[in-house]
Parts: structure tokens; sequence; C-alpha cells
């Protein structure tokens, strides 16, 4: 049957040209294509290959035309050349030229065929134009279309998988291979987004394909392979196969999240007063880059870092930024979870945590450096009383407390001595008047106490 469609579908092209006489002054001699024809003139993949035939003349310096002998002759369609062969001792050639049905540019696509010789130093360029058209007759496909794993996350990889066949005339169906599948994506918006190409891959020997792909969002997938080719600037046209698509339904997906830049302060802090925990959340698009968050952290705590209490939540502010205070209780692990209120697309998250000593808080009360004004190599005595705070503020004995000097204009402390304070937490030293200056007094702390500095007195020696 299609040894019949070739015959009717033959084709014979002869090129005229003007006959321009060969000059005597050994100018290259005009040539042309008397000949060109193709059989046969329409293909299909199970009829792939096409005869190119012709004869290449030129005209010699009597004005009379002979075929022109071993001459290289480039076998073409719609501009790029097949195959090449040489003409015979008459100018004559016949080649067969089997069309390419794979990969992304198969040469079995409807177009003009034609042929040219270059030319060299004895003979000019010639062209068969436009040329013969080959037909194809494109055969009919399906697709189908998977996903490992499901399309859940954005930005995580998956395997668009599934495979392409042909359909037989007997209505069963083979693997089609080495074809261009092609993945695209639409974003869930109503239509108001287009859907865009976001990968592609080649069929196996059996079919079947297997396609990486990032995750852009949630909305339509679809698979499809060429309903037309490209024919460069003679624009698309029917290829080996044609076209099929593939597409699902709306696939959920959701951002990944996390928490970043949590800290717990002050680190010590006294007990009983407030530790604030802060950081972001953010979410990840696609590409890897971030976004703010809208997924609400829960402040958690713990001795152990491994059971953790709930306490308070709280829902970040427009840049993904919170804030949580709460009273420090113990030593412990801070850290926020986002679990029980995640943002709407978006998958929970959990901060690193933060431990944070929780200590007694001090103080150092009625500090006084004395007398004020002060005669010059008089004694100065600072005192004062130190406390600590447990269950109640009491009075801190056995301590050493720390006195520090700085001179009027200065901008740093000198330390000068220290002093042991009493049963009743008083403590007391005398230091040789020098110069104007301020006197204070600090306590370093301890492994359960806070360190504390005391306010400044200033004294006027005269």
């Amino acid at each position: 049957m299609f040894k019949a469609l070739g015959a009717v579908f033959a084709a014979v092209v002869v090129v005229a040209a003007a006959q321009v006489p060969a000059s005597a002054d050994g100018t290259p001699a005009p040539t042309r294509f008397s000949e060109f024809s193709i059989n046969p003139t329409a293909v299909d993949v199970d009829h792939p290959t096409v005869t190119y035939t012709g004869r290449l003349v030129y005209t010699d310096a009597g004005g009379t035309e002979e075929g022109l002998p071993d001459a290289r002759v480039c076998l073409r369609k719609d501009e790029v050349c097949l195959e090449y062969v040489n003409t015979d001792a008459d100018g004559r050639f016949t080649a067969p030229v089997t069309l390419g049905t794979t990969g992304e540019h198969p040469t079995m696509v409807e177009g003009n065929a034609g042929a040219h010789f270059q030319g060299n130093a004895d003979h000019r360029y010639a062209l068969v134009t436009p040329g013969v058209f080959l037909h194809v007759l494109p055969a009919k496909t399906r697709i189908s279309m998977a996903f490992d794993p499901a399309p859940s996350v954005v930005g995580a990889q998956v395997k668009v998988t599934g495979r392409l066949e042909r359909v037989m005339p007997d209505g069963g169906a083979t693997g089609v291979a080495g074809q261009v599948v092609k993945v695209f994506f639409q974003p869930d918006t109503g239509g108001a987004d287009p859907a865009t190409q976001i990968a592609q891959g080649l069929t196996a020997a059996d079919g079947s394909y297997s396609v990486p792909a990032t995750v852009p969002g949630e909305g339509y997938w679809h698979v499809e392979t060429p309903y037309v080719y490209d024919r460069g600037p003679a624009g698309d046209g029917y290829g080996p196969y044609l076209g099929a698509r593939a597409d699902s339904g709306v696939m959920v997906a959701d951002h990944r999240t996390a928490v970043i830049g949590f800290n717990a302060a002050p680190e010590p802090v006294g007990k009983g007063n407030t530790i604030t925990a802060t950081g972001r959340v953010v979410r990840y698009r696609a590409d890897g880059s971030t976004e703010p968050g809208t997924s609400s952290p829960l402040l958690q705590f713990s001795t152990d870092g491994k059971k953790w209490t709930d306490l308070y939540g709280v829902d970040p502010d427009a840049d993904g930024y919170f804030k949580i205070t709460t009273p420090a209780v113990r030593d412990g692990y801070w850290r926020v979870d986002t679990t029980e209120m995640p943002g709407a697309g978006e998958l929970p998250a959990t901060s690193g945590s933060d431990y944070v000593d929780v200590r007694y808080r001090t103080a150092i009360s009625s500090f006084n450096a004395s007398p004020e004004p002060v005669r010059k190599g008089r004694t100065i005595t600072v005192s004062g009383t130190l406390k600590r705070d447990t269950t109640a503020w009491k009075a801190f004995s056995g301590q050493s407390v720390k006195i520090y000097f700085q001179a009027k204009g200065a901008t740093t402390w000198t330390y000068e001595g220290s002093a042991k304070t009493t049963s009743t937490g008083h403590f007391a030293h005398g230091f040789k008047a020098a110069k104007d200056g301020t006197w204070r007094a600090t306590y370093s702390g301890g492994s359960s106490y806070l360190a504390v500095t005391g306010s400044g007195d200033y004294v006027d020696v005269r």
C-alpha cells in the first residue's frame, strides 16, 4: 500500500536556469541541476527512506551543457544537508537518505527536499529551489504521567514518569523511543498565570521516561510531546509522530519552613526576671530563597533537652519576626515549634534550642563614698550592702566585693581593692583621697548568683 502511495507522490523537478555562455577567459562555468526528484514524496516511521535522484550539468565554452562528473552534491531538506553524494561520469546521482525520527530535532519533518552544489574554481554554485515538498504521515501516540514521589513540597525534587506509546492500526500499542517529553506547570491561580515548561527529557527504548523536576508550587502539571516540529526559517511542520498530552489535577504542595536566628536572652538571667525569646519564621521558595513565613511559633521549655513543655504562642509580624517573653524560673533549654499553628501552605518547623542558666539575683544597696568633699590625702571610706534574692532579699555574707575608681575626665575604671561582706552583707574599705572622681563596687557573681555592679558615687577632692 505504501509503495503505491509513494508512486503516486513521486515527483520530478527540472530546474531551469539562464544559459550563460562560458567565457573564454577561464572564469567558472555556469552549472545547474537539469533534473531532480525524490521518491517517495511521503514517508512515515515505518518507511523512513527517501531516494534523491538528479543530474548536475555545466555549460562549456561552446555553450553546450555537459554532465559534471565527480562533483560533491549536498542532498538537503529545508536548507540542511542530510547526506552528500558524488556525481557519476555523466553528472548523475542517486542516493537513499534515511530520515531520523528521534531526538529534539528529527530529520523526518515535512519540508522542501532539494540539492545544491557548492561550486569550485572551475564551476559555479548551483541550487535546486524551491525543491520537492516531502510529506510526513505522523503516527498517532498516547502518553501517561505519574510522579515519584508526589509533588507535595515546594522546591523538592521529584521524577515525572510515564510511557509514550504509538497507537497501532489494530488498536494495540508499542513504546516509542527517543522522543522529547516536555513537563509543564501552571499555578493554581484561577488561570491568571499560564503554564510554563519546567523540564524535559527523552523516552527510553521501551517508550518510558523519567524526568527530574523541581516542584514550583501548588498547581496543575502536564506532559506533552511535540505536535509539530521546528523547520527553522520555514516554520513548523509535521514530524514522525502526532503529539500526545497527559494532565494532572491540582497537586497540593506546601512550603518548607524554618525558624532562623532563634535566641533566648539574657544569658545568664536572674531568677524571676524576664526571658525574651526572639527569631524569625521563613518559608522557602522553589529556588531555595526565603520569604517571611506565617506559621505561629509556640515557646517550649525543657530541663533536659528531650521532654518539652508547651508555654506560649504568638503570631509573627509581616516580616516573620517574633518576640515571646516569659519569667525565668529555672535552668533549662528553650525553643519554638510551629507544629500546632502552621501557616496556610506551610510545613511545621522547630528551631534549635538555647540553654539559659538561671541564677539568683544580687544587688548592692546603700553604696556611699564619704566624706564629700574630702581634703587631698585624707581617707575616703567606700561602703555598702550586698544582698541576694533567693526566696526574698537577704544579706549576702562572706562575699568579696571589688572597688573601682574612675578619675574625672577618664574613660576607664581602675581596680583599687576589695572588701569582704559581714554577716549583715555590709562591706567597707578606706582609700587615700588623691583626685576627683567616681567610686563604685562590683560583685563578680558565681555559679548560682548573678554578677552586679552598683551605682557610682562622685567625690570632690580639694
